[in-house]
Formats: structure tokens, sequence, C-alpha cells
């Protein structure tokens, strides 16, 4: 974007002393393309644009040229059409709980595709399938999917991601283990591509396209629905909630190798788990199948991690669901939940030795002496009885089957600013791990979007060996990136 050096706002339209144009200098030739073309769209600084401009992270705000907020397929062509034509880049946001804010562009001047009208759900029980829009909410999906027929789909814990930037990216959820990441379970998707063209992707229909949306979406078009496989959801679930009180980085690196080991070689299918350190550490999760089988299974590795107390509880689909939503499944309209927070992710294949211990020293001389809401949670993604693990390498462009862990590091200020300052934390734990493990590649989860990456370092770690083949047809069907952000292949 090139920079300005002074600018007035009259009216709602910025104008630019510097007799170069710049994306918000745009704004009214921009406006009336949408206005012709019958797009509906939010008055800048409106209440309802307000609103919906607020980042879910309050840290990382961002200011688009303009905000459609489409009700038909051809509102968002229409709308891609605009952008183009006036050669302002275009972004869709399907929930806007982007963690570096990548349903506002991630950067300021992008003309915003809310698809907040797409949010059907279409159950075909007999087919064991649903048609389900971009702009939905995983809790809402979730309810009407069993409403309608006591079915389900994988997703992730929390109800108010949105579908689309979930399942283009990846999607783990608590029945991962056995049913795959949400973007493994996608048959089909629609989508608008850069030159306004609807297309159909699947395996027989633009499979190169298939490919990259898996993983890789957001930079590839609008996407108005998916075709997902469901299935029909267990009733009779053990979920499970276990203090952890690591007490010294010996005990800490211990658990860690343990889990590592376990979730290799022993962990079945059928249970899910996460490792939580925080202020207030805990090993939850769910597992499908007896409580017979739970306790066999269980026993030998609480004993192992040296735990003793918890909570374990039978519960149906949804109130397993509930369990791991922190609030209610359906969401209030209009979404209103934010937070002001740094995050980052790894997703080693293995950890060694020397990295576990200084993962547990940091924890044990810094994490614990921070005062403010972080974590660190520990999915047990990978291993030979994964789902996940079991799809091909280069299947999708999801880069991470052979992650045995999906590590997410999260500070975030519950009063106030978030202090750029505060970056080091983090950043210094992620250091420490990558410097005891030289010549390691980590990968990282773009779902967990890391503002401190450059884009060469984004590319490298969201998507590892499978860039290149990605900037390819990132170049057949947006040859003049349209569609793209400081992180997204092709940036």
């Amino acid at each position: 974007m090139v920079q300005i050096k002074s600018a007035i706002a009259s009216f709602g339209i910025l104008f630019a002393y510097s007799t170069i144009a710049t994306p918000l200098s745009k704004r009214a030739a921009l406006d009336d393309c949408l206005k012709t073309a019958a797009v509906p769209a939010l008055e800048f600084q409106s209440k309802d644009y307000n609103q919906s401009v607020k980042p879910f992270n309050l840290r990382v705000n961002f200011k688009p040229v303009a905000y459609s907020v489409p009700t038909t397929v051809k509102h968002i062509q229409d709308a891609v059409s605009c952008g183009a034509k006036n050669g302002i880049q275009v972004t869709p946001k399907s929930g806007g709980h982007s963690y570096g804010s990548h349903g506002l562009g991630g950067e300021d001047g992008h003309l915003i595709v809310d698809m907040r009208n797409f949010a059907n759900v279409t159950l075909n029980l007999a087919e064991q399938t649903a048609l389900i829009g971009t702009g939905g909410r995983l809790g809402d999906v979730a309810t009407a999917l069993y409403s309608q027929g006591k079915q389900a789909i994988v997703h992730g814990t929390c109800p108010g991601v949105g579908v689309g930037g979930l399942s283009l990216h990846g999607g783990y959820g608590m029945m991962s283990r056995g049913r795959g990441l949400t973007l493994d379970n996608i048959l089909e998707v629609e989508l608008v591509l850069a030159n306004s063209s609807v297309v159909t992707a699947s395996a027989t229909k633009n499979p190169d396209l298939f490919y990259a949306l898996r993983g890789a979406g957001a930079a590839f078009g609008i996407v108005t629905n998916f075709k997902f496989k469901t299935f029909t959801p267990p009733e009779n679930n053990i979920v499970f909630n276990y203090n952890v009180r690591p007490g010294t980085s010996e005990n800490l690196a211990n658990m860690v190798t343990v889990l590592q080991n376990f979730a290799v070689n022993e962990q079945p299918a059928e249970l899910n788990m996460r490792l939580t350190i925080s202020p207030g550490s805990s090993l939850g999760g769910v597992y499908y199948g007896s409580r017979e089988d739970y306790n066999k299974l269980m026993g030998p590795l609480l004993t192992k991690l040296g735990i003793t107390g918890g909570q374990v509880s039978n519960n149906t689909w949804i109130s397993t669901l509930s369990a791991f939503a922190y609030g209610p499944l359906q969401q209030a309209k209009p979404y209103d939940t934010h937070e002001n927070f740094f995050a980052k992710s790894l997703m080693p294949s293995w950890l060694s030795a020397p990295a576990i211990n200084a993962l547990a020293n940091y924890w044990n001389t810094t994490a614990r002496t921070n005062t403010r809401a972080w974590y660190l949670m520990i999915d047990l993604h990978g291993g030979k009885s994964s789902a996940i693990s079991k799809v091909g390498a280069d299947s999708t462009a999801y880069a991470h089957r052979n992650a045995t862990f999906k590590m997410q590091f999260y500070d975030r200020s519950f009063f106030g600013d978030y202090n750029p300052s505060w970056f080091s934390f983090l950043n210094g734990w992620i250091g420490n791990i990558t410097a005891a493990s030289p010549g390691e590649n980590f990968g990282m989860y773009i779902n967990y979007a890391d503002t401190s990456l450059d884009k060469a370092d984004a590319h490298k770690r969201y998507w590892l060996g499978h860039y290149d083949r990605l900037v390819g047809i990132k170049k057949a069907v947006d040859p003049k990136g349209v569609f793209e952000g400081p992180q997204l292949v092709g940036s």
C-alpha cells in the first residue's frame, strides 16, 4: 500500500494530498460502483458499520474502504467486479474470528464481503450430507444439524467461529482423531472467483482448486456454501477434565514427554484430549466409548502423569459440545465477542528432549510469574490412530499431517490494551523451543494467525512444502491478485 503524507476526512471520504491514489481514496468510486450494481453495503461510520468492523482481536484494527453485505450470489459477483475494476483488494469475512483480523483484510483499504446472510444449513439425511453457508457460526450449525436429523459435522469447539475461515484452513475439534479435520469432510465447494464467475470445486471438478481451498482457501475466492459429509453423533460420551499441577519444570517436561509418546503410539481414535498449561492447568477431553473402557485406557496414563483429581461425566452429544463451548451454542446477533491478545502456534512432528526441556524451563522461569491471562494449549493432533495423520501428506493444502501436537500460545489482557512490549513473552517461549531444535522445520497454523510473522515466514510456516504449488494455482485463478492479504498465498 502506498504511504500518504497527509490526508483529510470529509463526509466519510478520505482525500489524500498525495497525487497517487490509495485504496481509501477510492471510496467514492467504489461506493458508486456498488450502488449502481445494487450490492447491499453498510453506510460508512453507521452503527452497523462500526459494530461490523470491530475485530474479535481488539489489538488488530483495520479500516476497510467499503463494507458489503450481499444477500445473493449475484451481489457477491458484482462486489468482486467492483473491487477488481477499481484496483481494490477483496476480502470475504465469515465469522470475523481471525486472530490477525484477516476477515477485515489484514491491513487497511480492502473491500469486505461479509457473508453473514449465507448461513443456511440444509441436511440431506438420506445421503448424510449437508449444504452449509460459509457465514454460519459453528454453534448455530451444530444445533441446526442436530434438530434437522440428529446429524453432525467435524468442527472446532468455539461456537462463535465462522464456518468459512475454519473450514478453509483446518478445523480441529473433539472428533478429529476419529474423523479428521473439518476440511477433510468437505465434499464440494461453490465459490466466486476473481473474474466473478461461479464455479464448483470437488475431487472431480477443478481438483487443483479443491486442493488449494482445503488449507489455504482465503486466497482463492469467496465460498458461498460447502457440501459436507455428516455423521450420526454418539450420545453416551465420557467428558473429562483433570487438574494438573506440574510444580517443577522436570514434572512438566515429563508430562509433555508422556503425552507425546502416548499420542504417537497408544492413543486410540476414540480419545480426543488436550493439555492446557496456564495458571490453572488441566488435561481435558472426551472419550467416545464406555466408562469401563475409558478407565482401562486412562488409568495407566494418569498414573504416568501423576494426576489424581478431576471430573468425569457422561454427556449427550449436545452437552458434550456445550462442555467445550464455555457458553451457549446458539449465537446472539449481532456477534459481539472480543478479546485483546497476541497468539502464536507450533505444529511439531516431534518435540525432542531438549525442546521439551526448553518449553518446561521457560514455563518455570518466565510464564508462571506472568499475571496476565495466558495459556499454552497442546492438542494431541497426530499419531498412528489419528484420522488427520492418515490423510496423504499432499492430498490437501493443509501441510501439518505429521504434526503430533497442535500448540496454541495465547496471551491476553482483560484490562485495557495489549501492550506491544508484551510480544516478547510468547516470542521468547517459541524462540527457546525452536533454538533447542536446530534443523527442525516447525510448521504453524494459520487459524492461530501470528501477526508478528512477515509474509515470507508466514508462507513457509503455514504451508511448508506446499507453498510453491499453491502459488501456481493462485496465478491460474487470480492472476491480478484480487484476493490478497499480508499473509495469504501469493501476497
